[in-house]
């Protein structure tokens, strides 16, 4: 197998590099990354710049751009003779659960690959806190779950059968691999933001707004009383558990998500409308 990954934390992310040492046991492992970190930067494109590329003793190669630069470069010019059977982002330092997709520059970079066709897997680490200081081990573990359910299972079979997806994948940071109970399929979820704005005076005496992702419940929080949701779809009903409830009980998350998907029935309803 032929793997592209990629992340938003930088290239010398240690989840970057425990992702590397997984995957290069069940096949060829080409990294393309930022050269800095670029957390929050989504699917962004860099059109009115040049980007520039450094190849690392390591390998890896440097690019000073966002994640989606990154793949959107490897994928059509740096290596652009391979047909990679997946990319893989992450391994992301914290969550993105719920709506955090919509800003994650690791969900964005899954993106961007799917958009051209390639099946794409955003994987990130839920530690207990939000200090963002995952220990080693918590990335060697997450790195071997997300090895072994591709290696192991029919998941990225099931990929390349679902185009216009990314899964979303939520690995809770555990000391030991037998601490993960299982996982679950789910759905995101939604958490409303303790403090989205934080105001500050600089040095210089300036009015400066630094903005957060922070939730306001902790998704190691376990609420029993919402442990699952009714979810509603074009065909049917069901029960589904959401990404943070899932993580939050110990449980490594799944989320395949849709894109380019606008539901028939909400076509119906808006066909209703005299505009």
């Amino acid at each position: 197998m032929k793997f592209l990954i990629s992340n938003d934390d930088g290239v010398y992310a240690p989840g970057l590099l425990a992702l590397y040492k997984e995957l290069s046991k069940l096949g060829e492992v080409v990294v393309v990354a930022p050269s800095s970190e670029q957390s929050g930067s989504a699917s962004s494109l860099h059109i009115t710049q040049p980007l520039y590329t450094q190849k690392l003793s390591s390998g890896f190669i440097a690019v000073s751009g966002s994640p989606a630069d990154c793949i959107y470069l490897a994928l059509h010019q740096l290596y652009s003779d391979i047909q990679f059977d997946c990319v893989i982002t992450g391994i992301n330092s914290g969550a993105n659960l719920g709506q955090d997709v919509l800003y994650s520059g690791t969900f964005g970079a899954a993106l961007t690959a799917q958009i051209f066709g390639i099946p794409a897997i955003a994987t990130s680490l839920v530690s207990n806190s939000f200090t963002g200081n995952e220990q080693e081990g918590h990335y060697k573990i997450a790195a071997q779950q997300i090895a072994q359910l591709l290696a192991k299972t029919a998941l990225l079979t099931e990929m390349k059968n679902l185009p216009c997806h990314v899964l979303n994948v939520n690995i809770p940071g555990v000391d030991k691999a037998c601490d993960i109970k299982g996982h679950k399929i789910t759905q995101l979820g939604h958490s409303l933001l303790a403090r989205p704005v934080h105001q500050m005076v600089d040095p210089r005496g300036r009015t400066a707004y630094w903005l957060s992702l922070k939730k306001r419940q902790s998704p190691y929080v376990d609420d029993s009383k919402s442990s699952m949701t009714l979810i509603e779809n074009d065909d049917n009903s069901d029960i589904v558990w959401t990404d943070d409830q899932a993580v939050a009980a110990g449980y490594i998350s799944l989320s395949p998500v849709r894109l380019h998907h606008t539901p028939v029935s909400t076509l119906e309803r808006f066909s209703t409308l005299k505009l």
